[in-house]
C-alpha cells in the first residue's frame, strides 16, 4: 500500500516542524526530508518519485527562495515543473511575491493548521497530475508526425508544430505554466525578430517596448 501513495519531500531546517509535518501526511503520502535547501536538491535529483515539495524560506546552506529557483530551472521537465508549497512564519507580502516570482505555486503560514496543509498538498497534487495526462494525451498525434528535415523544412509544417505546441501549453493548469511563462516568452521572442525582419512588419517599435519588458522582468527575478 506505501508505493501507491504519492511521494512528498518536506525541505526545512526545524526537525520539529519537518517531524510535525511528517507525522500528520504520512498516513496519505510517503514523505521524505530535508534539513535546507541543498539536502532538498539533492534529494530531489536522486528520487524521480517524489510529486511535489513542501519548502521553508529561511534555510541555512541554501535558503528556499534559491531552491525554488533551481527547480524552475532545470532542464528536465520532470522535474522542473513539480508543485512546490511554501510555508513560513513570514506574513510580509514581499516574502510571498519573491516566493511567487521564483516559481512557488501556493503559500501556507506557520503555525499552519493541519487540515488547510493537507488540502492544499492534495490540490497541487491533483493539479499536477492532471496536468501531465493532458500533456500526455495532447502530445500522442504528435508522435505521429515526423519532422522535416533542415533541407526540406516547410512553413506549413514549421506552423503545424507551433500550433499543436500552443494547444499542449492551452490545456495546462495555469498554475503549472505560470513559473515558465517567461522562459516561453524568450523562446518566441527569437520568431518574432525573425518574421519581423524578413516580413517586413513594421513592428521594430512594439518588439523594442517588449525587450524592455522581459529585460526588466528577468532582472526582478534575478534580485529575487
Amino acid at each position: 500500500m506505501a508505493e501507491t501513495k504519492p511521494h512528498v519531500l518536506v525541505v526545512d531546517d526545524s526537525r520539529v516542524v519537518r517531524r510535525t509535518i511528517s507525522k500528520f501526511l504520512s498516513p496519505y503520502f510517503n514523505v521524505t526530508e530535508a534539513e535546507h535547501g541543498v539536502e532538498g536538491w539533492r534529494v530531489l535529483r536522486q528520487n524521480s518519485n517524489i510529486e511535489l515539495v513542501i519548502t521553508d524560506i529561511q534555510m541555512p546552506e541554501m535558503d528556499g527562495y534559491t531552491f525554488i529557483c533551481k527547480v524552475r530551472a532545470e532542464e528536465d521537465a520532470g522535474l522542473r515543473d513539480i508543485p512546490i508549497i511554501v510555508i513560513t512564519s513570514a506574513e510580509d507580502e514581499i516574502t510571498r511575491e519573491r516566493a511567487y516570482a521564483c516559481g512557488a505555486n501556493d503559500f501556507v503560514l506557520k503555525p499552519f493548521n493541519n487540515k488547510d496543509l493537507l488540502e492544499c498538498t492534495k490540490a497541487q497534487l491533483s493539479d499536477y497530475r492532471e496536468s501531465v495526462e493532458r500533456v500526455e494525451k495532447v502530445a500522442e498525434p504528435v508522435e505521429e508526425v515526423v519532422m522535416p528535415n533542415a533541407d526540406g523544412a516547410s512553413l506549413t509544417a514549421a506552423v503545424t508544430y507551433i500550433d499543436t505546441g500552443m494547444k499542449m501549453l492551452a490545456s495546462l493548469n495555469s498554475n503549472a505554466i505560470a513559473p515558465h511563462s517567461l522562459a516561453l516568452v524568450l523562446r518566441f521572442l527569437p520568431l518574432l525578430k525573425f518574421c519581423n525582419t524578413k516580413f517586413e512588419l513594421g513592428m521594430d517599435s512594439e518588439i523594442a517596448t517588449f525587450q524592455q519588458r522581459v529585460a526588466a522582468a528577468r532582472d526582478a527575478l534575478k534580485k529575487a
